[in-house]
């Protein structure tokens, strides 16, 4: 039955198609306006995707950069049991 059915419809696919006559009718400038928008669209998108693969391994360092920094800060910052209390610094 499935067999039958694919081949009713591709020969009348087929017969449609080859039964086709040229159409004759004027696009305009506006269908192209918006072909090139579309175009557009698509190369901005591939072009910001390319972007964001080429600059994460710059995002990885900076992010290394900035955590080695922060970790250093935070070797340095008083910790609780070395910073003062406030009645401590006062009677100094």
């Amino acid at each position: 039955m499935w067999c039958t059915f694919s081949i009713l419809s591709f020969l009348t696919l087929a017969a449609l198609l080859a039964s086709g006559t040229a159409a004759h009718a004027y696009i305009g400038p506006i269908i192209v306006i918006g072909a090139v928008g579309s175009m557009f669209g698509w190369v901005a998108a591939v072009a910001v995707a390319a972007l964001i693969v080429l600059s994460y391994p710059f995002y990885l360092l900076y992010r290394r950069k900035n955590s080695r920094k922060q970790s250093k800060a935070e070797d340095k910052a008083p910790t609780a049991e070395t910073a003062q209390t406030p009645e401590a610094a006062v009677s100094e």
